[in-house]
């Protein structure tokens, strides 16, 4: 998270200051290799220098040194404590719709933003750009960015009814990769509806990778070697690029946070916005619950006291197989990186504490040696540190749970084939918007796909004077 991206400026000398810096770190030898190379060369390796915070790479490592060994140490783990969670599926109608005046009215407001992890490429899609801008093969021929851009529309319409509404603030978090297609991409397609204004777009950072002795590692003699800092680089870039001042600035309190894949995502959900409120959670999280004890996906517990999410691989058998008295896995609210925060919360607990958040994993990494030659290893040879978006969960002092149902809210697009692929999207959403369907007087008849534009119904609401009486067939976009 130590570089800053901006548009690029090319800086082709590095600061006495800051090359003392690097000194006292004990990153001399970065500089012995600017100091032998001139022109464009020389500038490229000056900007990634300049950008790079030496001491807060220092205490990064250290601080991913520290967690690999409390990892080793036994664990206290238990499920969340019941007071901290709610399942969507048993309230009554009149707390969900309660939660969901709250969350109209604080977007109505303009308190509410709405963020996509917009980072990842779809080449396990067989697609070369980011996944975001995937066609998943609808009806519509819709990408996942148009679907959440004309959602957060949507919900502006519906926050409309509760106040003078404010624009919706729409982050979008790329990769230094895919920056300026995915702006482009919004840019082409008129934002798809929202105003340039309201819509923001930041990259994760990367981190310099790292010899095992801490120090920096060089791809070239012109090129530090970096690796992408993981998706809690999304605290870090959110802070470092301004937007979250920005955000702050605009009177904005809350953020709801999603992962791009997810097809059946509901941006600033006012349900979870509302829910969140009414707890006065600082940290929020959906969650579907675990179909078996063997879906290898991390689980919400308390560790040692504190919220946090327990990989898979973490659980024993005993507690992966655990069931209360109703046969429900007691281990079994499954992460789906689905997340609400209070502004506050990130600027002033989560960013002071970040360097603590990473984690340490020893790769194969090319890179020069001491002479320049090119190393190509085939055992690990380096450091790579990476954080993840749920490591800030231990910080919260009032985290809120909410579990939501499966078929209506969580269909990941992570594969070309078989599950949680577009197939596997695509039915999922046609599934959930029959349901609106036949729920608000309309009939399916077998076979049909049935997909719902977001400017028709956000969630299945206002779909009766479309549909009522009337019958659904083949492929049909309403």
């Amino acid at each position: 998270f130590w570089l800053k991206f901006c548009e690029f400026v090319v800086m082709a000398t590095v600061s006495d200051a800051h090359r003392a810096k690097f000194d006292a770190a004990g990153q001399g030898h970065v500089l012995k290799y600017l100091d032998a190379l001139e022109g464009e060369a020389a500038a490229q390796l000056a900007q990634q220098i300049n950008d790079i915070d030496p001491q807060g790479v220092k205490e990064s490592l250290a601080g991913a040194e520290a967690e690999l060994t409390r990892a080793a140490q036994d664990a206290q783990i238990d499920p969340p404590t019941p007071e901290s969670t709610a399942t969507l599926g048993t309230m009554t109608a009149e707390n969900t719709a309660a939660w969901e005046k709250r969350g109209l009215e604080a977007i109505a407001a303009g308190l509410v933003v709405a963020c996509v992890l917009g980072g990842g490429q779809g080449s396990r899609l067989g697609y070369d750009g980011p996944k975001g801008m995937f066609e998943l093969g609808l009806p519509s021929n819709k990408t996942l960015f148009q679907l959440f851009a004309e959602r957060v529309l949507k919900l502006q319409g519906l926050a409309a009814a509760h106040g003078d509404v404010k624009p919706m603030p729409f982050v979008v978090m790329t990769s230094p990769g895919n920056h300026s297609t995915t702006v482009n991409f919004f840019k082409s397609n008129g934002f798809f509806g929202l105003t340039e204004e309201q819509v923001d777009f930041f990259p994760q950072g990367t981190v310099p990778c790292l010899h095992a002795d801490g120090k920096i590692m060089m791809q070239s003699a012109s090129c530090i070697a970096t690796n992408p800092d993981g998706n809690g680089g999304f605290y870090p870039a959110l802070h470092k690029s301004g937007v979250l001042d920005k955000l702050i600035a605009r009177g904005a309190k809350y953020m709801h946070v999603f992962a791009v894949d997810n097809i059946l995502a509901r941006p600033a959900d006012p349900r979870f916005v509302g829910f969140c409120l009414e707890r006065n959670a600082d940290c929020g999280n959906k969650v579907c619950w675990k179909r078996s004890p063997d879906e290898a996906v991390g689980v919400v517990a308390m560790r040692n006291g504190k919220p946090s999410v327990v990989e898979y691989s973490e659980l024993d058998e005993g507690r992966k197989n655990l069931r209360d008295g109703n046969g429900q896995l007691v281990y079994g609210a499954g992460n789906i990186c689905n997340h609400y925060y209070t502004l506050e919360f990130i600027r002033d607990v989560v960013i002071p504490n970040f360097t603590s958040m990473f984690h340490l994993a020893r790769k194969k990494i090319a890179c020069i040696n001491e002479n320049g030659e090119q190393v190509t290893p085939t055992e690990p040879n380096g450091i790579k540190l990476e954080s993840f978006i749920f490591d800030v969960f231990p910080l919260s002092a009032r985290m809120s749970i909410l579990e939501c149902k499966r078929e209506e809210e969580f269909s990941p697009v992570k594969n070309m084939a078989g599950s949680d692929s577009p197939d596997t999207a695509r039915a999922m959403l046609s599934a959930l918007h029959g349901s609106w369907v036949k729920a608000a007087g309309g009939t399916i008849e077998d076979g049909a796909t049935i997909e719902v534009a977001p400017s028709t119904s956000y969630g299945g609401e206002g779909l009766e004077a479309v549909v009522a009486g009337k019958s659904f067939t083949s492929v049909v976009n309403i």
